[in-house]
């Protein structure tokens, strides 16, 4: 009896790690269950839903114009390629130049579903998985697409373009998003473990600021050319022989909207732009051939004239703006700030450039010259951010403030005079304890006798003789050399003291601060 009594206590405690055990388990796998559903989400999720859209996009625009739904799918894989950037070949003609806001929007959507799919206290394992799942969705959406087109060319015009052009711009465009959405969680973790200099951040930060105040002038240009030009784009929207085709091409303006502003900002800063026939230069413009546009309204028709040259002001201002959050009381460090912003703008601008221009058919191409706008936009902030370091370094103000610094990192005493301190009456005296002795030896005679045993003559340790130590006695500033109390160190276990000499050697020194010399 009393034996199945005590063997219960184990039997239930048994039991309940059992059923603990059990439960770890299925939260486990229900775990592993709900993260396989979260990567399935992201790589068909956001895919299916924009092709589900471009379906009934599509369906409605050839029910409006009369057409019927066989040609749905071969428009869908071409808008879904499209998005993407992917060149598209209709007959003999190929547009390059393809509308980006769906394409940032496309990002923008990508960089949610990852930054809401991870989390900082996720493995590094499930944060690869996350981001191969939001890039392998597409890409297998790009491969229907691609075998779509190559069905339809047989009784279409159109062309299946390039596969491996196609599989390279959905990887770039959906892994830009991927890392977005990564680094929006994980930005503060990364920078700490590549330890990122403050100086570098905030030049990453100015250079983006760059960029966004440049489209934001070219935003505002835009706005007031359309304005003052508003009956070419009338005459363009008539051009579209209905309410629907001018329904049409307001939608085509504004999915190029992205491109313009990003042509007009190249040539704020300086860089010729071309566009089909036209080219755009603030020193020397001239008109041509042009997609029939209403956004294009914005083009100049003829020379820009010498007041156009003007707008270089606004260039200027947003590079003295930028300059002055670059502003640094260290003269290299403000420097160093000015150059990573300029080459974080150029890369950017460069960019955007390249995504911006391509081939426009018979009408020719549209792009900038980029080489002079990267060129440009470095030179603009970096000189601009330079004289503007040099000016601030050199303002009184800054080197008082500077000297102020340096004053209380580091003190200099041989350029301070005793004088100064001896008549202030602020600071108290206050009497210091004096210090103690520091007495030098190593080990004492007794220690060494265990050593070696009974001899006659001192040892010798490490090479150094034992009638060779002495005690030196520090005290309140003064040197003795002590050389009382000698007495037999066999006898009493103290090694003999020897009056010590200038230019001794220091020997040794252990933790407790007794040191050895010669």
């Amino acid at each position: 009896m009393a034996s199945s009594t005590a063997e219960n206590p184990s039997g239930d405690n048994l039991a309940a790690r059992l059923r603990e055990m059990r439960r770890s388990r299925r939260a486990a796998e229900a775990g592993a269950a709900d993260s396989a559903r979260a990567l399935v989400r992201l790589a068909f999720g956001t895919t299916a839903a924009t092709l589900l859209l471009l379906a009934i996009v599509v369906s409605i625009i050839l029910l409006a114009v009369g057409d019927g739904l066989g040609s749905v799918p071969a428009t869908v894989a071409s808008m879904w390629l499209g998005i993407h950037q992917v060149p598209l070949t209709v007959g003999d003609v190929t547009l390059g130049v393809l509308p980006l806001a769906p394409t940032f929007v496309m990002v923008g959507i990508t960089a949610r579903a990852t930054a809401r799919a991870t989390d900082i206290d996720r493995p590094q394992s499930e944060v690869t998985a996350v981001v191969l799942s939001a890039v392998g969705g597409p890409l297998l959406a790009t491969i229907l697409s691609l075998a779509v087109l190559m069905d339809a060319s047989t009784v279409m015009t159109v062309q299946s373009p390039d596969a491996l052009l196609a599989f390279a711009c959905t990887f770039v465009v959906q892994l830009t998003g991927a890392v977005i959405g990564v680094g929006y969680k994980w930005w503060s973790t990364i920078v700490v473990r590549l330890g990122v200099p403050a100086w570098v951040l905030k030049g990453v930060r100015c250079g983006v600021i760059v960029v966004v105040a440049l489209l934001s002038v070219a935003a505002m240009l835009v706005a007031v050319r359309l304005v003052i030009n508003w009956s070419v784009a009338g005459e363009l929207f008539e051009a579209g022989n209905g309410w629907f085709g001018a329904l049409g091409l307001t939608l085509l303006s504004v999915l190029y909207l992205p491109n313009v502003l990003i042509g007009t900002a190249a040539a704020l800063i300086g860089a010729p732009v071309q566009v089909g026939g036209a080219l755009v230069d603030l020193f020397g413009s001239h008109g041509g051939q042009v997609p029939p546009l209403p956004v294009l309204a914005v083009l100049p028709d003829g020379g820009a004239g010498r007041w156009s040259a003007l707008l270089l002001v606004f260039v200027a201002v947003v590079s003295f703006g930028v300059a002055r959050l670059c502003l640094d009381l260290s003269l290299l460090r403000n420097i160093r700030t000015v150059a990573v912003a300029a080459a974080t703008s150029s890369l950017l601008v460069v960019a955007l450039a390249t995504l911006a221009g391509g081939d426009l058919g018979v009408l020719g191409a549209v792009g900038v010259n980029l080489p002079l706008v990267g060129v440009f936009t470095f030179g603009w902030v970096a000189v601009v951010g330079a004289v503007t370091a040099l000016g601030y370094s050199a303002l009184p103000g800054t080197r008082r403030a500077r000297a102020a610094l340096v004053g209380n990192l580091y003190f200099d005493d041989d350029h301070v005079s005793d004088d100064a301190f001896e008549d202030d009456s602020d600071h108290d005296e206050v009497d210091l304890p004096p210090a103690e002795p520091e007495i030098e030896y190593r080990q004492t005679a007794g220690d060494i006798r265990d050593a070696v045993g009974d001899v006659d003559s001192a040892p010798v340790i490490d090479g150094w003789d034992t009638d060779d130590w002495v005690v030196d006695l520090e005290w309140e500033g003064t040197a003795e050399d002590s050389v009382e109390g000698f007495a037999d160190w066999s006898t009493t276990g103290t090694a003999p003291i020897a009056p010590a000499v200038e230019g001794e050697e220091l020997v040794s020194t252990d933790d407790f601060g007794t040191r050895r010399t010669r």
